[in-house]
C-alpha cells in the first residue's frame, strides 16, 4: 500500500512523466509507483485520455490561449471541489 506522500509525489510528476521529461531515476520511481497504485493510475489513465482528446481537437490558429484558459479554469474547480469533498 502506498503513502499519501508517495502518491503526492507521484501526482506532482505526473505531467512531465507522460511528457517524457522527466530524469531516468525518477521516471523509474513514477513507474514503479503506478505499478502498484490503484489510485494513481487512475489518474494516469484520465491523464492520457485528457491528452487523446486535445491531440484530436484541431482549433483555428490563435484559439489555443481561449481554450488553454478554460481548461486550467475547469481543472481548478474540479481540484478545488475535490480538495473539498475529500475527507483524507
Amino acid at each position: 500500500m502506498s503513502s499519501r506522500e508517495d502518491c503526492e509525489a507521484a501526482a506532482e510528476q505526473l505531467w512531465p512523466y507522460l511528457d517524457r521529461a522527466l530524469p531516468e531515476a525518477e521516471r523509474e520511481r513514477v513507474v514503479q509507483h503506478l505499478g502498484s497504485c490503484v489510485d494513481c493510475t487512475s489518474h494516469l489513465d484520465f491523464a492520457g485520455l485528457f491528452l487523446e482528446a486535445v491531440h484530436e481537437v484541431s482549433l483555428p490558429e490563435g484559439n489555443y490561449d481561449a481554450v488553454r484558459g478554460r481548461v486550467l479554469q475547469s481543472l481548478a474547480a474540479e481540484i478545488f471541489a475535490a480538495h473539498v469533498l475529500c475527507f483524507c
